[in-house]
């Protein structure tokens, strides 16, 4: 049933999707044009995709906790597996670990924020793109944090702080203790309700110039809903719709406007 709703929503944002050239907002034309549809070969790339293809090959054995899915009465499932296969399974294409970096790279944020750090992958990439950000990274999994732990320090990436546990906890500590948000990288919870929690609660950090990213916004009809009260949200005023992310901005004295773009 999963690859029938995403086979149908694929075609539905195929659909619907549009290509550059009917943008008329300078700046998303702007954006489009020089970080989605950039195909420069960076450099700053290759110490990720060297530790991505490395991490994918792993074998060392892991328990995890996954807070963002549901078994029977619980809202977590625990289970053993190997670092390899939880690095191929949740870890993102290598095209879209790209566009990720080319974001950092074109927005140059000071405050990155991740919520869901897995073993560090988009990380890295968001900190190649942006070497000066300080970037906040959240995972439930402490096993899982260890891991992104020590790739980040064999790699002195020391801008990059993991924060183990509950999201529902550790997230609302460290909104106390930063004053904006620049980027925010929503991979954490892939349900409606925890989805728009963390939303609302980073949303007063938000400034003009920041960009919100949300993961997997097709992923299931919860998630499609989530999409929706986003995009609705006064605060927001442009949407760009990736099909397998959705970036929101905050700019004043634009027009509301949603985009969906071919990617």
């Amino acid at each position: 049933m999963k690859k029938i709703w995403l086979a149908y929503t694929y075609l539905q944002y195929l659909f619907h999707s549009k290509s550059r050239y009917v943008i008329h907002s300078p700046f998303v034309y702007d954006f489009v044009t020089n970080a989605i549809k950039d195909e420069q070969d960076y450099p700053e790339c290759k110490m990720p995709d060297r530790t991505f293809q490395k991490y994918k090959k792993r074998i060392d054995r892991i328990e995890t906790i996954d807070f963002g899915v549901k078994s029977g009465k619980s809202d977590f499932i625990t289970k053993q597996t190997t670092v390899g296969k939880i690095v191929r399974q949740r870890s993102h294409t290598i095209g879209q670990l790209h566009l990720l970096f080319r974001l950092s790279k074109y927005f140059q944020p000071e405050t990155i924020l991740e919520l869901g750090t897995a073993a560090g992958i988009s990380a890295l990439y968001l900190a190649s793109g942006s070497p000066k950000s300080k970037i906040y990274t959240l995972e439930g999994c402490v096993g899982l944090s260890e891991i992104a732990k020590k790739c980040f320090y064999k790699r002195r990436l020391n801008n990059i702080e993991v924060i183990p546990g509950n999201f529902d906890t550790t997230l609302k500590k460290l909104l106390t203790q930063i004053n904006k948000l620049d980027l925010v990288f929503f991979d954490g919870n892939h349900r409606e309700k925890p989805t728009l929690n963390y939303f609302e609660q980073c949303l007063p950090l938000a400034t003009e110039n920041s960009v919100f990213i949300f993961d997997d916004i097709h992923w299931s009809s919860d998630m499609e809903k989530a999409w929706a009260k986003i995009k609705e949200n006064e605060q927001v005023t442009v949407t760009i719709d990736l099909y397998w992310a959705g970036l929101v901005f905050f700019r004043k004295g634009q027009a509301k406007e949603h985009f969906i773009i071919r990617y």
